[in-house]
């Protein structure tokens, strides 16, 4: 029998996740399953979407996480491998009230878990994830129907219909053996790009998964684009709704600097619009939104509260530093469809883009003004503590800064007249993530000795020597 309720150490913000097999296991999904189901039908939902990654354990734990769904009672399309955004399109499509997938998105391989999908592909907030995994075993009910489903193929047809016409882009691209492999080479090639593919492959992970916040693992995409005198390079992480960006000179751009860049053809058909950002985002980006006629709005980090705030305030178009980018039904004219976050629709829209205006993405990021700016930094904190640390590096910075301003509602934004900084409790680990911006190097040397100074207070935190590294200023050189 599968447990009550469910390790915490598996339960996160966004989804559970841990390692297989000692905290993800056949046991584990089957009871996921069948609570997540109890969930869905609480909210008179009666069918639910199931997918998979290409992790080594994931089409057993997908088989599981069905058979425990099934056996609440509820009926369950299974899609198979898909990325994640192509099962919260099926969601939408099918007209179905949720949706499950088993990923571990970009972490190392020896992982796993689950995203969980409300109503409207929105997944669940913390709270909810808490409520799923605190059910116990459903049985004794009349199980569910199974049905197969292609998410894959109408998912293509949308992107083709949308951007076919996207013009003669030459694009390096590594879908990183991951779920993309299905979408992105299909997508682009559809669009009318010259696709140049890597790891394009659907396989089990070897070594460490694709993830576009990570420079390390888009050096070889950076390679290739110099190597084949592609325009640009595009990665996505393992289950596809994280994308990253390089130029044809192997440089690669932050998200932030992208959701700028996308957000122009929205406020040139639009000005005025409101732009979703986090809380993360550099002022370098914010400043080009506002240039080109966007109203930044900021939302706590995370894609759950983000996604969830794109509807509330029915915005057409946002993205986070972590590469997530959302796009809403007004996003592109005449095109009502449902709210996509999703790595390769913000590609198919990044080269439709760029063929219009027939520049290069260096060319376009070019009229962003850098400053020095540290990446997102996760300094080990114990969960007991990172939330405590991160109010208090706020009230440190407030009474040695008169004209401070402090946005508290996702642990600490402060913002002084020569920078800001950004602390708050992970909601993935036990850490405390931290990042900071200044108007020039200077700056930025004190804003980072000012943080070394409260941090050393705080013995629980470790790895504060990431301070003393030297700041991000622009796109990144890779080769």
């Amino acid at each position: 029998m599968p447990p009550r309720t469910l390790p915490n150490e598996v339960i996160r913000a966004y989804d559970i996740r841990g390692t297989t097999p000692d905290q993800i296991n056949n046991t584990v999904a089957e009871h996921i399953g069948n609570a997540f189901a109890q969930w869905l039908l609480d909210r008179g939902t009666r069918s639910m979407v199931v997918g998979h990654d290409t992790r080594a354990s994931s089409s057993e734990l997908y088989e599981a996480a069905i058979t425990g769904a099934l056996s609440a009672g509820i009926d369950v399309h299974g899609a198979g491998l898909a990325p994640t955004p192509v099962i919260g399109w099926a969601v939408e499509r099918e007209g179905v009230g949720g949706g499950l997938i088993v990923t571990a998105s970009h972490n190392p391989p020896e992982y796993n878990g689950f995203k969980l999908l409300a109503d409207g592909a929105q997944p669940l907030l913390p709270e909810e994830i808490q409520h799923v995994a605190g059910h116990a075993r459903c049985v004794g009910v009349e199980p569910g129907r199974r049905s197969e489903v292609n998410a894959v193929g109408p998912y293509l047809d949308m992107l083709k219909e949308r951007f076919g016409e996207g013009g003669d882009v030459r694009v390096a691209i590594d879908c990183g053996n991951g779920a993309t492999t299905l979408t992105a080479p299909q997508a682009l090639l559809s669009s009318g790009a010259q696709v140049h593919a890597i790891r394009t492959a659907a396989r089990p992970l070897q070594s460490d998964a694709a993830d576009p916040q990570n420079a390390q693992t888009m050096r070889e995409l950076a390679r290739v684009v110099w190597a084949v005198g592609a325009d640009l390079g595009i990665g996505w992480d393992g289950d596809g709704d994280r994308i990253g960006v390089v130029d044809h000179l192997g440089r690669r751009y932050e998200a932030d600097w992208l959701t700028a860049l996308l957000a122009r053809p929205l406020l040139t058909r639009c000005p005025g619009s409101e732009v979703l950002v986090d809380l993360k985002t550099s002022s370098s980006a914010i400043d080009d939104i506002r240039r080109h006629g966007g109203q930044p709005l900021t939302a706590r980090t995370g894609y759950s509260f983000f996604r969830r705030m794109m509807r509330e305030q029915q915005l057409a178009f946002g993205g986070e530093t972590s590469g997530h980018i959302m796009f809403g039904p007004d996003y592109r004219a005449d095109e009502h469809a449902p709210w996509i976050d999703d790595g390769v629709y913000a590609a198919c829209a990044l080269l439709s883009y760029l063929s219009e205006r027939g520049r290069s993405l260096a060319e376009e990021m070019s009229e962003i003004a850098p400053r020095p700016i540290s990446p997102e930094l996760r300094l080990p904190c114990p969960d007991g503590q990172k939330a405590r640390v991160a109010a208090q590096i706020g009230d440190w910075f407030a009474e040695r800064h008169g004209d401070s301003q402090i946005d508290r509602s996702d642990g600490a934004r402060v913002t002084i007249a020569d920078g800001w900084l950004h602390a708050r409790a992970s909601n993935t680990a036990p850490a405390l993530s931290l990042r900071f911006e200044a108007v020039d190097e200077s700056a930025y040397r004190r804003l980072a000795e000012q943080l070394h100074a409260v941090l050393t207070q705080h013995p629980a935190v470790a790895g504060i020597d990431q301070l003393n590294e030297p700041p991000t200023i622009g796109p990144q050189p890779l080769i």
